[in-house]
């Protein structure tokens, strides 16, 4: 039978919810989160529907989410997620870079960011460090961030970063080879409205014609792969 002090000094079992909508890497936090004695994983979900419904149902302490789930933009997704359960904290696990969605993502909701390419016993630091109430983001992106509140006029914004949550979708589906009429269909909206966010992108990068548009798109996509 344990001690009274050796019950005290148990840490607490979180749950998780990993919403992932690639099997495999699902798997692998699974398999990852299942070596630790911390943590419990009470669901999974590849896609947002799923998720909404087992976030409300579960009530998980941590929810693993990746920003791209099919047609939902993540950043929405965060933002539902904070409203059904406004006490979970949300680490976003991705693929693409921070420089551009880490700051983003916490100005969603989320309480972490990490790449998926960082290795295992990171993303267990970053969860450590969320599960005890704090902010995990890699060391770069937090002195980036501490460089502009403290210098602020040295840190103009540039390039895509002065582009909106919903521009950014538009400018890597633009990359990733749609069209007009497509991106108006898969992000439920109108072509005009689609072709305005068009107009303003170019004139917010400083491009002159549809073409460089479309160039400038592929270039950045690629990199982010």
């Amino acid at each position: 039978m344990s001690s009274p002090d050796t019950i005290s000094t148990q840490r607490e079992v979180r749950s998780v919810l990993i919403v992932e909508d690639y099997p495999l890497v699902r798997e692998g936090l699974i398999a990852l989160l299942n070596q630790n004695r911390d943590y419990a994983v009470c669901g999974q979900a590849g896609d947002a529907e799923t998720a909404l419904r087992l976030l409300e149902d579960l009530r998980p302490d941590i929810v693993f989410l990746d920003l791209r789930l099919g047609d939902v933009d993540g950043f929405d997704l965060i933002k539902q997620m904070r409203v059904v359960h406004p006490e979970v904290r949300i680490l976003v696990i991705s693929m693409h870079g921070e420089e551009m969605y880490a700051e983003r993502s916490l100005a969603a909701g989320a309480v972490g960011y990490i790449m998926k390419s960082e290795p295992p016993e990171r993303i267990l630091d970053a969860l450590g460090e969320i599960r005890e109430g704090r902010i995990y983001v890699s060391r770069r992106i937090s002195m980036q961030v501490l460089s502009r509140i403290k210098n602020p006029s040295r840190d103009p914004v540039k390039g895509i970063k002065v582009l909106t949550n919903r521009e950014l979708q538009i400018f890597q589906l633009i990359g990733l080879g749609y069209q007009t009429r497509q991106i108006a269909q898969r992000l439920g909206i109108g072509v005009k409205t689609v072709e305005t966010h068009k107009e303003n992108i170019k004139t917010k990068l400083g491009l002159d014609h549809a073409v460089a548009l479309v160039r400038e798109a592929t270039v950045w996509v690629r990199q982010q792969q």
